[in-house]
């Protein structure tokens, strides 16, 4: 495939996500506090001689105006999921005081020139939620790609 005709992707996407873990979270209670359906959960998996996995809820704001599965901006990922979620900061709030809860955020690159930037504004919005931000890294060789 000549380099004109190979489809370029960004060097850095993000994907922005609120989460809610604890050994004793069942995410239907979640899914009915926060009247949303989540983008992914997960119920307490333990197979013989395999780790158990803790139960998990997780919503990204998928099926509302404006969604992108993949953002080219943390801030405006966050932002997006900020302005859904507002309206239920007092439950996400009272969710964290039970559950582990976060802003879980995954920053995909296939290069190492720049990174993600977070506004004030949008720092300042998320810390009103009390969770912390986890941001996790991966990297892609865009050439294995092919």
């Amino acid at each position: 495939m000549t380099q004109s005709s190979k489809v370029l992707r960004p060097n850095h996407t993000y994907t922005v996500e609120l989460r809610f873990t604890g050994d004793d979270l069942v995410p239907a209670e979640i899914t009915q506090r926060m009247n949303l359906q989540p983008s992914n959960s997960s119920e307490l998996v333990s197979v013989i001689g395999v780790r158990k996995r803790r139960p998990f809820w997780a919503y990204n704001g998928h099926g509302e105006e404006g969604f992108q599965s993949e953002w080219r901006s943390l801030d405006e990922g966050l932002a997006f999921l900020v302005r859904r979620l507002s309206p239920l900061r007092t439950t996400v709030v009272d969710l964290s005081r039970k559950f582990s809860g976060l802003w879980w955020c995954g920053h995909f690159q296939i290069s190492f020139d720049g990174g993600p930037t977070l506004s004030p504004a949008v720092l300042a919005a998320i810390a009103t939620f009390e969770l912390p931000l986890t941001i996790d890294n991966y990297f892609s060789d865009q050439s294995s790609d092919a």
